[in-house]
């Protein structure tokens, strides 16, 4: 029956199955090939032995895949005779048995292609190859023996020819349960020689292993012992395919397919489109709804130009300006929050037109085409802050000040009118723009402060007696408020100058560090290092290079 051969044929069909269930990613090759092959067809069997064959002609159709550059399954389609007869031999001249047997087989092989790589070693050029190749593989022959087993002359072993002559009538005889079925092992070499990238001309020989002794219907008038086989030897002439990959089975070769790992279809070149809205997923900003191409696959619901995801009122037709949302007046604010949906106006305004500027919209405003004052109900006045000054000729025209300061307040009496007066609460001079100049006292602060200030050696960490130094420059400028300061560094010309720059600015970083901790604001320092380019004495001694190293405070408005 079956499963006593299943174990042996399993074993065979093993590399096969596992050849097959390898992925198609491999270096680039051919991978369909078509042909067919002719040859010699010889039985091995009860009458046949070795040196003495018959020979018949024999050919069928072959398919080809290549799994990758070495290793393919091959498909077999083939038609043989295989015959033999005992006056071939002078031993069994006397039984005088012969016989003939059309052959169809099917099969399946894997082929080792030992020097298939060279075919692809440079991906881009195909190079021609002469390569030797193994199969082995798993089939099925087809057949059923005419025998004549001279009975006249073989009395003797009748019954035995009776026993064969029912197996063959009954044509069961290799006992898997198929009529005139023989399973076969076909194993063999060959060599293959590309004539060009397409045609290959082939040689081979192949032996198939059978599993039963009736291929020639002789086996208990024979040798019953021996199973029988037969071979084929020949040609073969194939046809391979043009290269072409797709690593995803989607009909997009490789070459041209976004997304290789992926299916798609040839409208969004290989790649997935889940909505299919022609707008492939891996470009579709909402890839699980139907959307436009215009819209990045997005759906437009109102048909505003503006897809529903970015549309703050993806029911309502409205602008892009306004964000998908209507705007009957075209004012650029949407109509749900226009004060005024109905009549162009001012953003600042809530949608509303102010017609004579004044700030006022025309809703509010009883004089809508004369400037006025909210005061007066948007209608103007000569004087709106009553100073005496007309308002043509008033620089503050809604703040009330002397006609000398050009109608402008002057709330510190300084002279100088707030509008200009950089410390417009503190009475200062026209020369500091309204602020007062820096006392005797504080003036020899900052400048004490210069060589008050000292640092480690050639470091610019303080020295714990410079601490007090910098209290008083921060208690100064805490006193005048409007001042703003510049801290500049400054070494000697001892050591190299892009040593001297980076001491220099680190010093003048570390006095506004101090005086930041100490509260003073960062929008009124800025600090600078100028190494050993600014000396205030030649750097000849050592007594002018100690002057030379300072760091300089300098206030301004």
């Amino acid at each position: 029956m079956i499963k006593n051969y299943l174990p042996f044929a399993l074993l065979v069909c093993m590399p096969i199955i596992t050849f097959a269930q390898k992925k198609a990613n491999s270096p680039r090759h051919q991978r369909w090939e078509i042909g067919m092959q002719a040859g010699v067809a010889q039985g091995q069997n009860d009458m046949n032995d070795f040196g003495k064959y018959e020979n018949k002609l024999g050919g069928g159709l072959l398919v080809r895949y290549h799994l990758d550059q070495n290793i393919a399954l091959r498909g077999n389609l083939v038609y043989a005779e295989i015959s033999g007869n005992d006056q071939n031999y002078s031993s069994r001249i006397d039984r005088g048995f012969r016989f003939s047997a059309p052959v169809t087989e099917g099969s399946i092989v894997a082929e080792m292609d030992l020097l298939g790589k060279r075919r692809w070693a440079n991906p881009e050029k195909f190079k021609r190859t002469v390569s030797p190749y193994f199969f082995i593989g798993a089939g099925l022959s087809l057949s059923k023996p005419s025998v004549d087993y001279n009975e006249t002359n073989n009395t003797g072993i009748r019954d035995n020819i009776l026993l064969d002559k029912a197996e063959v009538a009954q044509g069961e005889y290799n006992k898997i349960g198929v009529k005139n079925s023989h399973i076969a092992v076909p194993v063999g070499f060959g060599i293959k020689i590309d004539l060009n990238e397409n045609f290959v001309l082939g040689f081979e020989t192949g032996l198939r292993v059978l599993f039963d002794d009736y291929m020639d219907g002789v086996s208990a008038a024979g040798n019953f012992k021996k199973n029988d086989t037969y071979s084929l030897s020949g040609l073969t002439i194939s046809y391979r395919f043009p290269y072409t990959s797709d690593r995803d089975g989607d009909g997009v070769s490789d070459a041209e397919d976004m997304c290789p790992d992926s299916k798609g279809s040839a409208a969004t070149k290989g790649c997935p489109d889940t909505d299919a809205d022609g707008v492939a997923d891996n470009m579709d900003a909402c890839p699980e709804q139907k959307g436009a191409k215009i819209h990045n696959g997005c759906p437009d619901t109102d048909g505003d130009g503006l897809s529903d995801k970015s549309d703050q009122c993806p029911d309502e037709k409205g602008t892009i300006a306004t964000g998908g949302c209507p705007d009957k007046d075209q004012d650029g604010i949407v109509d749900a929050k226009d004060s005024c949906p109905d009549v162009f106006g001012l953003s600042k305004l809530g949608g509303c037109p102010d017609s004579d500027n004044d700030g006022i919209k025309d809703t509010e405003d009883q004089c809508p085409n004369e400037a006025g004052l909210a005061t007066n109900n948007g209608c103007p006045l000569n004087d709106r802050d009553r100073d005496g000054t007309k308002d043509a000729a008033d620089q503050c025209p809604d703040q009330a000040g002397p006609a000398d300061m050009g109608g402008c307040p002057d709330s510190d009496k300084d002279g100088v009118a707030d509008n200009t007066d950089k410390c417009p609460t503190v009475a200062g001079s026209k020369v500091n723009m309204g602020c007062p100049e820096l006392a005797v006292a504080d003036k020899k602060v900052l400048e004490a402060a210069v060589y008050g200030v000292q640092f480690e050696s050639a470091k610019s960490v303080l020295k714990s007696s410079s601490n007090a130094v910098l209290d008083e420059v921060a208690a100064v400028l805490q006193r005048y408020p409007a001042y703003k300061i510049s801290i500049s560094g400054h070494t000697d010309s001892d050591g190299s100058e892009a040593s001297n720059q980076r001491l220099s600015e680190a010093r003048a970083k570390a006095c506004y560090d101090y005086l930041l901790a100490k509260g003073v604001s960062a929008t009124r320092m800025q600090h600078n290092g100028f190494g050993e380019s600014k000396p205030v004495v030649e750097n000849t001694t050592k007594e002018n290079k100690s002057k030379n190293r300072r760091v300089e405070f300098n206030v301004n408005l």
